[in-house]
């Protein structure tokens, strides 16, 4: 849908026409700009910046998803298996079915992993030096660009690096599965006693944040234009919908459906009284999130051609519906947080909850493509897969997409004015 925006804005980048801009348009130009680089500037006439060679930019980007991708997952895991979950990842559809468009979300995501690979260490390896956080953070820039939004997951790279730092120094303790309070107390000490060496080590990584919130300021929105169509509301079930998407994609022969994380479960909440009390009032504020917090923007409600429209229609908008979900809301938030935890420690898993919460929840619209980069993030962080749960993930990623696909390329319908339409993500 947003490609008749792009693409014709990508055109006049690559005409020299810089002076001109769609003001529906809500990104910065860092898409445009890049498809510009790419081909050279006034080389448009030769076909160079037609709608079927700029969709090849993202195709690009996508490849470039899986080779960082790769290197991040090749810290922990054999070669072979790297490349089999890196190639999963990219099957995840509806971050496949956007790389043949030419949208901003893949390049915003290869941008976004491309800071986390460069700031920070595998297992054993040395903390990035001052060249390789400058670069970090010139990376960082350029992620801003593709997407406001990613200044959030700059932040987020900036605080994996501290810990990954905090935990390699005098703060070990900082390790471990669980988040007392104890330990969080901890953490915030440990950030204010070495706040001037981690600033002076990692500090030119907040540069672009900085200047982001400046722009934000100055221009007294996140987004550049349709500013009435965009505005930021308290959109608390977009953490809801993350952690049902996250939990039923991370994993199948033992998935969240499996009896042993379910009975898991089910002793934390009713194992002892503190269980009880904590579930208790964790399902309260679920279902008050779900039930007050569900929010239709006038484009979900308006659109007929993406799979949400029908989802909030037919389900999501019967109050009825959310609130028998909430229990299920829950325990996906718990087995992400858990199955996380195996694998990081869990600070970083408070750091991604973060992270998720400030890119997701000021946003209105109910848009499956706003969670890929805090669902493949996790992803890349999960536990080691068994080759039986990659092949069997990465067929079902398949299927979906060469449903969707079939769907859209030969399933088109008809609007009452005659134009035709195409349903998507």
């Amino acid at each position: 849908m947003d490609e008749i925006f792009h693409v014709p804005q990508a055109q006049k980048y690559c005409q020299a026409k810089f002076h001109e801009w769609d003001p529906k348009i809500t990104t910065f130009p860092g898409l445009y700009v890049s498809s510009c680089l790419l081909r050279g500037v006034g080389l448009s006439g030769m076909g160079f910046c037609g709608k079927d060679m700029l969709r090849l930019d993202n195709a690009f980007f996508g490849l470039g998803v899986h080779a960082v991708s790769y290197r991040l997952l090749r810290r922990r895991l054999d070669p072979s298996k790297a490349a089999a979950q890196s190639l999963m990842l990219s099957l995840y559809p509806i971050h496949f079915f956007y790389q043949l468009l030419y949208y901003t979300d893949v390049g915003s995501l290869f941008w976004v992993l491309l800071v986390q690979d460069i700031v920070t260490p595998g297992r054993g390896q040395a903390l990035p030096g001052p060249w390789r956080i400058a670069v970090g953070a010139a990376t960082g820039a350029v992620a801003v660009l593709f997407r406001q939004t990613n200044a959030v997951w700059l932040m987020f790279s900036f605080g994996t690096a501290a810990l990954q730092d905090l935990q390699a120094s005098k703060w070990g303790e900082l390790q471990g599965e669980s988040v007392s309070l104890w330990k969080l107390l901890t953490f915030a000490k440990a950030l204010l006693l070495e706040s001037q060496r981690l600033l002076l080590r990692l500090g030119l990584l907040l540069v672009p944040v900085i200047l982001f919130i400046g722009f934000v300021i100055y221009n007294g929105s996140i987004v550049l234009g349709d500013h009435s169509n965009h505005e930021v509301a308290p959109h608390w079930a977009q953490l809801a919908y993350l952690s049902a998407i996250t939990a039923a994609t991370c994993s199948v022969e033992d998935s969240a459906l499996s009896p042993r994380w379910v009975m898991q479960f089910l002793r934390a909440c009713f194992g002892s009284l503190g269980g009880f009390v904590l579930s208790a009032s964790s399902l309260a504020v679920v279902v008050c999130v779900v039930h007050k917090y569900s929010l239709a923007h006038p484009f979900l409600l308006a659109d007929n051609r993406h799979y949400t429209f029908y989802l909030w229609n037919r389900f999501l908008s019967r109050p009825w519906v959310r609130d028998v979900l909430a229990p299920a809301y829950l325990y996906a938030a718990w087995y992400i947080s858990t199955r996380l935890s195996k694998a990081q420690s869990g600070l970083w898993v408070l750091i991604w909850w973060v992270a998720a919460c400030l890119t997701l929840v000021p946003a209105p619209l109910l848009e499956p493509r706003y969670w890929t980069t805090a669902v493949i993030m996790a992803q890349l962080h999960f536990y080691d897969r068994s080759w039986r749960s990659i092949l069997t993930l990465s067929l079902a990623y398949l299927t979906v997409n060469i449903i969707t696909l079939a769907v859209f390329v030969f399933r088109p319908f008809y609007w009452p004015n005659g134009e035709i339409a195409r349903f998507m993500w």
